[in-house]
């Protein structure tokens, strides 16, 4: 038994997703409501046989690793540690540094509740809580963030851990202390400090906001350690990622007040890069738990800077932007405290996509009334369209870019065709056929699903389905294997799974697992009947695609004059016919 199955056999999938959701037994299987979208009617299936669980109203689905690393949002490494640790399962291949990152994080979480404690406890630390109130953050959030103050003295934290036996060094790497000539002092000292978490809510690193007016620098954050990366993490994700997640749109901020003022105002489904540039590593993050992005930056000439970086990069994560218009108010945390709770939600209802934004920009900068004017339009933002890549969205754009600026859609299609041009980006297939061959992998799923669930069809298709291109390697694999499982006597789904690798294993089982719901009370005559019914149905759009790639090769023989081949085609074609 391998260690993934180790895992599995220890975590019953019911009790462990139990923990996240109400289930109910419902026959063999149990019921929820999905966590992944919005829903009052329970969809979600788990099923205790395969360890297997299925949305039927969104479509996600897996294993309890699949499970974890969606809901958390982590990758497969870190569901595999998290899951074996709450298994007792002793890992093989952990990373060699895995203790010394443990030691780490304690030290990082007990630096916190010293500074949550300081600031309770110290005449200075209330000082600071009286300067969070008057800014008007609660005592509430103020618990909910794990807001501290770093004493005044210049080793207070250092003696604490190491009163609970942290050596110095280990203190150093944590980022709490520094050193210099053997001496060692604390890093943050008088400091509001706000604890900075990795998305299962485990302290990483600090940063330390100035209580004096002029001390510098305003905001001191964490050193790079072994447990702390900037560029990959996101402060308020781990607080902030359910609420990011229901309503599948993550709004970006620039500093942790502004994100502490929009959480408390209401408008729970935000995350900040704590002032640093925002990388690709943290666009990724976002794109686990959402599909649309919200930009809600400082409205100065750095904030315009990240929104392009943000664009640049968004386009390789598959995630919608948009931009929050902050108008006179140069930051999130102003506009709340100067026009209210109901003002911020209405500018972050009122986010235009990003095309409009940079539309709108470049029409504020280069005006539209000379031809000049209008060239610069064109070639500031036609670059950002020609990115798109859905055509009907591309299309709207160039429409509503010709309106707004006074040009003419064919001009602005010309320079976007022009041969050459920066902006032709080379297609692989007609999108018919991408289209057509997209939507039929939920075909060839059920067909197979349909024959696991009844083997002894499969030698009335077998023929059929002897010519079918497999549109994943998943299908073609579950399809190979099935051919050799089923000349035993004796067919089971555990003969067939085992003969797959891990993930397509974990697929099959969740097929099986639709499968057997939706048909569990249908006569078995019927259900060959619908087998029959997709059969028909895959034939046909095998028909379909092969008669759409002779028309375009037909097409290209007339263009070329090339007669000789056309006629061979046209045969071809009438075949079908």
């Amino acid at each position: 038994m391998n260690e993934l199955d180790e895992i599995k056999n220890k975590l019953d999938i019911v009790d462990f997703i139990g923990q996240y959701q109400q289930l109910k037994k419902a026959g063999r299987n149990y019921r929820g409501l999905c966590p992944f979208h919005s829903e009052k009617t329970p969809s979600m299936m788990v099923s205790p046989d395969k360890q297997i669980w299925h949305c039927f109203g969104c479509g996600a689905g897996g294993d309890v690793f699949g499970f974890l690393m969606k809901k958390e949002g982590f990758s497969f490494s870190e569901a595999l540690n998290q899951l074996a640790e709450q298994a007792g399962v002793e890992l093989k291949n952990r990373p060699t540094n895995f203790g010394e990152k443990n030691r780490l994080l304690a030290v990082n979480e007990l630096a916190a509740k010293f500074y949550e404690r300081a600031l309770v406890d110290s005449k200075a630390g209330r000082q600071a809580t009286n300067y969070l109130i008057d800014r008007g953050i609660s005592k509430e959030i103020i618990k909910t963030f794990r807001l501290g103050y770093a004493p005044a003295g210049w080793e207070y934290a250092i003696k604490f851990l190491q009163r609970k036996s942290y050596t110095l060094s280990e203190i150093e790497k944590a980022g709490i202390a520094v050193g210099r000539n053997g001496r060692f002092s604390d890093k943050f000292r008088h400091r509001l400090m706000f604890p900075i978490t990795n998305t299962i809510g485990k302290v990483v690193g600090f940063t330390g906001r100035v209580l004096r007016a002029g001390d510098q620098p305003k905001y001191l954050n964490s050193p790079e350690t072994l447990v702390f990366n900037k560029g990959s993490i996101l402060y308020g994700l781990s607080i902030t990622k359910e609420e990011i997640q229901t309503k599948n749109t993550a709004i970006l901020v620039e500093g942790q007040t502004d994100l502490i003022s929009s959480y408390q105002a209401g408008v729970k489904n935000v995350v900040a890069s704590s002032g640093t540039a925002l990388t690709s590593d943290q666009l990724r993050l976002i794109r686990r738990y959402a599909e649309v992005l919200v930009l809600a930056l400082d409205a100065d000439s750095a904030g315009r800077e990240a929104v392009k970086r943000a664009t640049a990069l968004a386009s390789a994560e598959d995630l919608e932007i948009k931009v929050a218009i902050l108008g006179e108010y140069k930051d999130p945390d102003e506009c709340i405290k100067k026009a209210g709770d109901d003002k911020w939600k209405e500018v972050i209802t009122n986010a235009i996509p990003i095309i409009d934004f940079y539309i709108n920009t470049a029409i504020s900068k280069y005006g539209k009334g000379s031809i000049t004017a209008k060239k610069k339009i064109a070639m500031e933002v036609l670059p950002i369209i020609s990115g798109l890549e859905n055509p009907v969205e591309k299309d709207q754009y160039i429409s509503k870019l010709a309106g707004a600026a006074g040009i003419s859609q064919s001009s602005l299609y010309e320079v976007l065709n022009k041969p050459k041009s920066k902006y032709t980006k080379t297609k692989s297939a007609a999108p018919d056929e991408v289209a057509l061959v997209k939507d039929s992998s939920w075909l060839e799923r059920r067909i197979l699903g349909l024959l696991i669930y009844l083997p002894k069809h499969f030698a009335d298709h077998q023929v059929d389905l002897e010519g079918v291109n497999w549109p994943t390697d998943f299908l073609a694999q579950v399809y190979a294997n099935l051919k050799i499982c089923y000349t035993d006597e004796d067919f089971l789904l555990d003969k067939l799974t085992a003969s797959l690798e891990y993930q397509h294993k974990v697929d099959l089982l969740e097929t099986m697992m639709v499968i057997e719901e939706h048909y569990a009370n249908m006569q078995e005559e019927e259900i060959g009947k619908e087998l029959n019914f997709y059969i028909t149905l895959l034939r046909q759009r095998a028909t379909k695609l092969q008669l759409l790639r002779l028309s375009r090769e037909i097409a290209e023989a007339e263009k070329a004059g090339d007669n000789t081949k056309l006629q061979s085609l046209l045969e071809r074609f009438q075949k079908f016919k």
